[in-house]
């Protein structure tokens, strides 16, 4: 009886982060998919203890996707609809490639996290270029405090080997049609970012809930056999 009372407890807390993981739709990207080992990741139980590093990734691309739309409504006059026009004037910034390890094919935690973290890094220096730019300054200061947050939570979750930086130019500055350019860039960009880490951020979730049931379904048959004696 107090086996299966232990087992109540263990869905109990696994449920609702099956369910956050749930949010976001996963990898499309084709191949097996390879498990997550403890060598992967240096504590699973941060699964639990930092569950809502998903739900910030979430609201972070909320927040910048509105913030990008006005920036770009503002200082070219178009719709949303036309910014792939500008595609040719954007700037180079931090963005997951393949060799990052984010995707399904090849993933790896250990890699994606530390690329992700160093992408994010390096987009909390630009958020200052963009806060000069006179848009929705409480929003800008909102996506700041989450990305420090998230950045935190991910620092917590890989190894001690030091993270390498992104290698990108300095942007460019001068006129304001340059600044405008620079501004779209650096939200465009972000955008795509925080959508694929949101997608790495909720397979790694998926994968150590699988993990967990895996362990509490082999762990509880000994359980009830002994309950039952």
């Amino acid at each position: 009886m107090s086996s299966m009372k232990n087992l109540q407890l263990l869905l109990a807390v696994l449920l609702p982060l099956a369910a956050l993981g749930n949010l976001l739709p996963g990898y499309s990207a084709p191949g097996d998919v390879p498990e997550i080992s403890g060598e992967e990741l240096q504590d699973s139980t941060g699964a639990f203890e930092h569950h809502k590093w998903l739900s910030i990734a979430r609201i972070l691309h909320r927040d910048i996707t509105r913030l990008r739309d006005e920036q770009f409504q503002r200082d070219f006059g178009e719709p949303v609809a036309n910014m792939t026009n500008y595609a040719s004037v954007r700037s180079k910034t931090p963005l997951i490639s393949p060799s990052d390890g984010c995707y399904s094919k090849n993933f790896s935690a250990q890699r994606c996290l530390r690329r992700i973290y160093a992408g994010l890094s390096t987009y909390r220096e630009y958020l200052s270029k963009v806060e000069r730019e006179n848009l929705t300054a409480a929003q800008v200061t909102d996506i700041k405090l989450r990305t420090t947050s998230l950045l935190n939570i991910i620092k917590e979750k890989v190894d001690d080997a030091p993270i390498q930086p992104h290698s990108v130019s300095e942007l460019p500055d001068g006129s304001a049609w340059t600044q405008r350019t620079v501004t779209h860039s650096i939200l465009y960009n972000l955008e795509v970012f925080l959508k694929e880490t949101s997608r790495a951020i909720n397979f790694i979730n998926k994968k150590l809930g699988n993990h967990i049931r895996k362990e509490i379904k082999e762990s509880k048959w000994p359980s009830e056999k002994h309950s039952q004696e």
